[in-house]
């Protein structure tokens, strides 16, 4: 390897920041953590969208935490009704349990 490339400095193309020398340049939680935060990143605005739905979707089923996806399962199975009503509740837990943080 070069002494140039030995070098070289990781930065983010759409703020400038720089990271330590020797940080992957894929998979690696501290850059994972910058794009949550990044307010120039892309990706920062599908993960608030996705946290907003998130939350919205939790707050209609009534549960969040997995135990609580898993109850509210439990008990929108054994609750008479609507196949298409306890469909699309089932739907809802699932998704939610799928996108747990």
């Amino acid at each position: 390897m070069s002494e140039e490339m030995s070098h070289r400095i990781l930065t983010c193309v759409y703020c400038g920041h720089e990271y330590p020398q020797d940080t992957p340049a894929h998979g690696n939680q501290v850059l994972t953590d910058h794009i949550a935060g990044c307010k120039q990143h892309p990706m920062r605005a599908v993960i608030e969208q996705r946290d907003k739905l998130r939350a919205a979707l939790a707050g209609l089923v009534g549960a969040s935490s997995k135990e609580e996806l898993d109850a509210m399962e439990i008990g929108v199975r054994s609750l008479p009704g609507c196949d298409e009503d306890r469909a699309a509740a089932l739907n809802a837990i699932h998704a939610l349990r799928e996108s747990a943080a």
